[in-house]
């Protein structure tokens, strides 16, 4: 009885194996078009995806999945879409993807670029919005989920805020960035002119492309490569913001004002990372390093994009003169030019804490010209008060050594026209001899406060570091600088 029972428990056992596997065998040999138009709640769908040509993609030996909204999910489609060839495409597109996407493969949560080229958010139970009535449906070349929702393609951060007319500010402007380049990457090179040294080609491999120069570069808002987060500011934002910030871009041109001034509104709002609402930190560190805060209150609408999410903002916050305005670094070791009798020394030490640093010396200097020895140095200034500090150590010679720190608008050492402000010249004690254990020797190594200089325009400033006036064969000085910094402030 117990071989006979356990024959039949077998045989049945045996029976539904069978029927499991030729159903499985059985839908290995359909197409994902053909399981989608076999299916009767489909056919909404299989009917658009004939229409836009999409049902020779999924009859083909390539892998992909599709994510089909189900005929009740379609029912209240927009006619606008349905009515447009072209938008419907996009469409359709949206749910279609290449390779095999199974729902164990969302551990949470997969972005997956759809055939239309825009991403999408893929969960165990979801696809966007919409929930998977039925998964992991196998077929012959790829993989068919259902879902009871649709929804049109997600916009970027740049299509979006093209649209965003409450935001038309920041968009003009950005917009206004768009300029037209010759694209040499398929260019075949005949030769190099030797003047201008650039590329001549042979006509034809070249063309003229639409480029923005804030997509080059701050960020490209419209590629979908990339996740971000991106603040717009709403016009009253923005007009706040360029009111707060002109001061400190003044010049004698006032366009070139302007359009700095909206360059420094715009410049630090995308972040590399996407944060959503419950996410949101106390701080977001943009792409050009800024770190900025969004008071949830000032937060007017929120969007998903194609590329992250964008926040719809009346107000923004960071530290204006701890990161907006920047610090200017001065490294000795990178002059612009300079004017000494010998050539300098660059040499990487080590102050009192065991932090490396580099001096740029011109050591044993035994006369005072006119003008005298320095080093000059250039960088882009704000409209505003600077304090002035050097971290300078003599290490050179016995002696104290004397130097001063001057400016000028102009690249020369000072004229008539253009005379130096100058911050007066700061006396260096000597290392030579002294105990390294002493306080002394340590706060040589210290950052010295020397002064302040406002700068009156935004724009270029030379920096002078100028040898003493009395040096001579008999009580010589130098030159020696790790860096001058200047801090801006109120």
């Amino acid at each position: 009885m117990v071989f006979m029972l356990a024959g039949i428990t077998f045989a049945g056992c045996k029976d539904a194996w069978k029927e499991h596997t030729e159903l499985n065998i059985t839908r290995l040999d359909q197409t994902l078009f053909e399981q989608i138009s076999a299916d009767a709640s489909l056919s909404t769908f299989t009917s658009y995806v004939i229409k836009t040509g999409y049902d020779g993609v999924l009859k083909s030996s390539k892998a992909f999945t599709v994510w089909a909204p189900d005929n009740e999910a379609l029912k209240s489609l927009d006619a606008a879409i349905l009515n447009d060839t072209a938008a419907l495409r996009r469409f359709i597109g949206n749910y279609i993807a290449e390779q095999s996407y199974f729902s164990t493969n969302a551990q949470p949560s997969l972005v997956i670029r759809m055939l239309n080229g825009k991403n999408t958010i893929f969960t165990k139970t979801t696809f966007e919005q919409a929930s998977i009535v039925k998964s992991d449906v196998y077929v012959k070349n790829g993989v068919l989920h259902v879902i009871n929702a649709a929804s049109a393609p997600k916009q970027n951060a740049w299509e979006f805020l093209q649209t965003f007319t409450a935001a038309s500010s920041q968009r003009d402007f950005i917009k206004s960035l768009e300029h037209l380049e010759l694209d040499t990457s398929k260019g075949v090179l005949l030769y190099k002119d030797p003047v201008t040294q650039k590329g001549i080609y042979q006509e034809g491999t070249t063309f003229k492309v639409l480029r923005n120069r804030y997509f080059q570069g701050i960020s490209d808002i419209s590629s979908e490569d990339s996740l971000i987060t991106y603040i717009i500011l709403n016009n009253t934002a923005f007009d706040s913001e360029k009111a707060k910030l002109a001061t400190y871009y003044k010049h004698t041109n006032t366009l070139y004002a302007d359009t700095l001034t909206k360059w420094s509104v715009v410049r630090d709002l995308v972040v590399n990372k996407v944060y959503n609402p419950s996410e949101l930190p106390d701080s977001m560190t943009t792409v050009t390093g800024v770190k900025i805060h969004l008071d949830k209150s000032s937060i007017l609408e929120t969007r998903l994009l194609s590329n992250g999410i964008a926040y719809v903002v009346n107000k923004i916050g960071y530290k204006l003169m701890e990161n907006k305005i920047p610090t200017v670094m001065i490294q000795g070791e990178f002059p612009d030019s300079l004017r000494v009798p010998s050539n300098p020394v660059t040499r990487i030490k080590k102050d009192p804490s065991g932090n490396r640093f580099t001096d740029f010396q011109t050591g044993s200097i035994t006369s005072s010209p006119s003008p005298l020895y320095y080093y000059r140095y250039r960088s882009t200034v704000n409209s505003v008060k600077y304090e002035v500090y050097w971290r300078a150590v003599n290490d050179i010679l016995a002696a104290p050594i004397s130097m001063k720190v001057d400016f000028n608008t102009d690249r020369s050492f000072g004229s008539t026209l253009l005379p130096l402000v100058t911050l007066g010249y700061k006396s260096l004690p000597s290392l030579i001899g002294m105990d390294q254990t002493s306080q002394p020797y340590k706060d040589a190594f210290k950052e010295v406060y020397l002064g302040t200089y406002t700068a009156q325009q935004y724009g270029n400033l030379y920096t002078f570091l100028a040898s003493s006036l009395g040096a001579a064969s008999a009580t010589p000085t130098a030159l020696s600088l790790d860096y001058i910094k200047l801090k801006p402030v109120n």
